[in-house]
Order: structure tokens, then sequence, then C-alpha cells
């Protein structure tokens, strides 16, 4: 028994008593290619990928994890957003009766406030005195 090219393809070989080879068999069935190679993941390399995907299934999840993150990211920053515009439209009204005038003192002293006010808590406080 002996062994000869496949007269179809000539790249495969037959033995005498066959026709074609098996590869060319396929073919005139219809049938599609047996494709053995397995995709690996492009992101890891590692895992093969899911059909129809470059990635594998854990990279896949993690891809979707990030995305879900990220939206959630998005829609918490445009709600702080929303509520500090909210909190620029307070307005809490301030009256000189609410600081005590030793903190006032103080508090012009830091911002270097006008001598004007200073003379004229000194001379409320000397008022008060007598």
């Amino acid at each position: 028994m002996g062994f000869k090219k496949c007269p179809k393809c000539e790249l495969n070989y037959i033995r005498d008593d066959e026709q074609v080879c098996n590869v060319c068999k396929r073919s005139m069935k219809g049938e599609p290619d047996a494709d053995d190679s397995v995709a690996i993941c492009t992101e890891c390399g590692e895992n093969p990928a899911v059909c129809g995907s470059e990635l594998c299934a854990m990279c896949l999840r993690e891809v979707r994890r990030q995305e879900n993150l990220e939206k959630r990211a998005d829609e918490l920053n445009a709600a702080s957003v929303d509520d500090m515009d909210d909190l620029d439209e307070l307005e809490v009204p301030l009256d000189d009766d609410d600081i005590p005038e030793m903190e006032l003192e103080e508090i012009d002293k830091e911002l270097g406030g006008d001598d004007d006010m200073s003379d004229e808590l000194e001379d409320e406080e000397e008022a008060e005195e007598e």
C-alpha cells in the first residue's frame, strides 16, 4: 500500500485506494474548515478568547465592570455639581450681634481691616464701660 498526492489540492498525501484527501472531501461537502487554532486574549495574553471577541471571559468581565464604575462616577459627579449649585443659592444672614466683639477685632486684625472700624469698636467699648 503506497501513498500519492491528492489530485485536487496536490498538497496532502492520500492512500492509493482513496480519491481525494480529507480536506478536499470537506470542502466538496460544503463543510467549513475546522480551525483548530485557539485565539488568545489580547489583553492578558494567557486565556483563550471568547467567541466573537478579542478578550477572554475574565478580561471581558473586568472591562464591563470598569465601564459600570465610570458611569456611576459620572452620575455621582453630576449629582454633586447640582447639589453645589443649590448651596450657592443659599444665603445666610449674619448680624453683627451674632459675632462677639472680641472675635470681630481679631478678624479685623487678621484681615487688615479698616482702622475706622476698630476706632468705632473702641469707642463703643469705652461707652459701655462708663
